[in-house]
């Protein structure tokens, strides 16, 4: 099995499913797709949870409980993915 097949979580998960569907529909939007996949890339952060990989391996590599973990990895990805978007919005009408 290769190595990044295990580290494939629901962040992975949701961005590739989100670009797979969205991808076919983006000619007839007027969509380029490279704008389509970092839009699922930045919404697939939002909300990390327990059922992700990212959510553990920082837990572990921050040394916090669950509880705390929830609290600052799920405010913190979530700004991140925020941020991403209205990033987005302004390269999508500059560049695409």
């Amino acid at each position: 099995m290769s190595p990044w097949l295990t580290a494939a979580g629901s962040v992975t998960i949701s961005a590739i499913t989100a670009a797979g569907i969205l991808a076919p529909l983006a000619p007839s939007l007027g969509i380029d797709p490279v704008l389509i996949a970092l839009a699922a890339g930045a919404g697939s952060l939002f909300a990390v949870h327990v059922t992700s990989n990212t959510f553990w391996l920082l837990q572990s590599l921050m040394g916090q409980t669950t509880r705390g973990t929830l609290k600052t990895c799920t405010a913190g990805v979530s700004l991140a993915s925020v941020v991403a978007i209205i990033l987005l919005q302004p390269i999508s009408l500059l560049f695409f």
